[in-house]
């Protein structure tokens, strides 16, 4: 049956994005529906005794009935072939009603006993609320932050809920078996419970939360059920915007989940401010470009972002490359290792701008010390580049740019940064390496191109020798980078000495090289450095 294909523009929920958002604990897909019948746009409670309101791409929540009990109503509800039924049971007392669905097309969920309806129902309705609305809308916010709580808990090894000042929930990771009831309660009801909050307030967290920028650890309480929390408030300028929470999973947080924290506030902070002012997600990708551009625009670009555009600054760029992917796929990856840069790049400094370069992912570092930062960059970089492979299992480079006295000559580095990402493209093993690292690789890279596109400073013998005769050409080659020494020339190419000079003899009288002179060897070395420069690219 051919898979439903939404318009372009269409933002659809997927029941798979609706059981994401419930949890495990709260509910479990018995059976998916068919490709074809996987949109949800709406959902509805719906008793045993009535089926009013039941259309197609709709979620029914039956209530009053339970197992096998449930089937006379759900062999009603089945006509208008909604996407996906949930009825309260386990796996065995539902299994009748699942082969009875299976040939219609439609899911099943089972609910978990204890889960209120209305709060299943709150829980989808705000997922397809969220995808409803498009372009920068009041939810769109949220969409940033659910990817920045993922990141978050990703590479701490916990559980993620930011909240708003008013301790409503914004966005969380998704749940997971070793969640406390804290934590689910928080998500089912969509904001912390008031005993908890009323605890919190009493023993000074949020008032510690509202005065710094440093993280609260929380210790355990096991007698209530309660695992290690970290707090960290999300702060923009003299205003607290939110708090994110962290709760330690089954394995312990990261060694480094401090500094994590902060980063993930600063970012989630960047992200709420930019919503408040009601400007597009896309000023990520355009700032990038406008700071990078050399203009008049960098001036206002800059002081819009909060950077002093006369203090030194640094390019990185990172590259994802070799991921054999759709479209959608590569552009979500690129998304998350955005969100993976960009929570440490803000750890580091709080004014760091990340966002797309092309295919690259770009970090602008503002506001450096020359003489003290590049060891500390080169940390950061390694940090962001061993987390991207570790937690996204993807290969991932990073090139970082030499340090410049202004940000507005950042622009004059894009092409010396890249040309470090195409020296890494050739050594997959070297995974970061800065301009200093590489920088006459770089150099005579960029004096080949040069070359390359002047096609007529060509010496005409020594093109024919390349193209006529080129294990004569390989032999010269190899032979003056080896300073004429014939005995490491022919070790190199595994030849005797002797064909070594007879390669080179024959070479000269192709090409018509006289190699006594300085000249002649020069346009020699470069002429066919270029050719097989040229060949390895192609």
């Amino acid at each position: 049956m051919k898979a439903l294909e939404p318009d372009d523009d269409d933002v659809v929920t997927l029941l798979s994005d609706v059981l994401e958002d419930l949890g495990v604990d709260n509910a479990r897909l018995l059976l998916a529906p068919n490709p074809d019948n996987g949109i949800v746009r709406d959902a509805i409670i719906v008793d045993a005794e009535d089926e009013d309101g039941v259309q197609p791409e709709t979620l029914v929540m039956l209530i009053g009935a339970r197992g096998r009990a449930a089937l006379p109503a759900i062999r009603r509800i089945m006509a208008h072939r909604p996407a996906a039924i949930a009825v309260k049971g386990n796996e065995r007392e539902l299994e009748a009603t699942a082969q009875l669905l299976e040939p219609a097309g439609i899911g099943l969920i089972a609910v978990a006993p204890g889960l209120r309806w209305d709060d299943f129902k709150r829980i989808v309705m705000d997922r397809i609320h969220e995808n409803d609305v498009p372009g920068d809308s009041p939810t769109s916010v949220h969409r940033d932050l659910f990817a920045i709580a993922q990141t978050t808990a990703t590479l701490t090894n916990g559980h993620v809920v930011i909240e708003d000042p008013g301790n409503q929930v914004l966005a969380y990771s998704p749940a997971s078996n070793d969640v406390d009831e804290l934590r689910r309660l928080s998500i089912l009801a969509r904001r912390g419970p008031e005993r908890y909050q009323k605890l919190l307030k009493e023993s000074g967290v949020y008032k510690h939360l509202q005065a710094t920028e440093a993280p609260v650890h929380v210790e355990a309480n096991p007698d209530a059920g309660l695992r290690e929390r970290v707090a960290i408030g999300i702060h923009a300028g003299s205003r607290v915007m939110g708090y994110i929470w962290l709760q330690e999973g089954a394995e312990p947080l990261a060694a480094n989940t401090d500094r994590l924290m902060v980063g993930a506030a600063r970012h989630a902070a960047v992200e709420l401010v930019r919503h408040r002012n009601e400007q597009s997600q896309s000023m990520r990708e355009d700032r990038v470009s406008s700071l990078l551009s050399g203009t008049a625009q960098v001036h206002s670009q800059a002081q819009s972002a909060g950077i002093d555009p006369s203090k030194p600054a640094a390019l990185v760029l990172i590259s994802a490359g070799g991921l054999d992917q759709s479209a959608a796929g590569l552009q979500l990856r690129r998304g998350e290792l955005s969100n993976l840069a960009s929570i440490h790049a803000a750890g580091y400094r709080p004014g760091a701008v990340v966002g797309a370069l092309g295919l690259e992912t770009a970090i602008i570092l503002p506001d450096l010390d020359p003489a003290k930062s590049l060891p500390a960059i080169n940390r950061l970089v390694n940090t962001i580049v061993r987390d991207a492979t570790t937690h996204l299992h993807f290969h991932v480079q990073a090139a970082v740019g030499p340090i410049v006295p202004r940000l507005d000559a950042l622009s004059a580095t894009l092409d010396h940064v890249r040309n470090v990402l195409k020296v890494l493209e050739a050594t997959p093993s070297i995974r970061v390496a800065s301009y200093s690292d590489v920088e006459t690789t770089v150099l005579t890279n960029e004096l080949l191109e040069l070359l390359g596109s002047r096609t007529t400073l060509r010496h005409e013998g020594i093109t024919k020798l390349c193209s006529l005769y080129p294990e004569f050409a390989l032999t010269l080659l190899t032979y003056l980078e080896f300073f004429g020494d014939v005995n490491r020339c022919a070790e190199e190419l595994a030849i005797h000495r002797n064909t070594v000079h007879y390669r080179l003899r024959r070479a000269c009288e192709v090409a018509g090289l006289d190699l006594q002179s300085a000249d002649q060897r020069l346009l020699a070395h470069l002429q066919i450095r270029l050719w097989t420069y040229a060949g390895t690219k192609g």
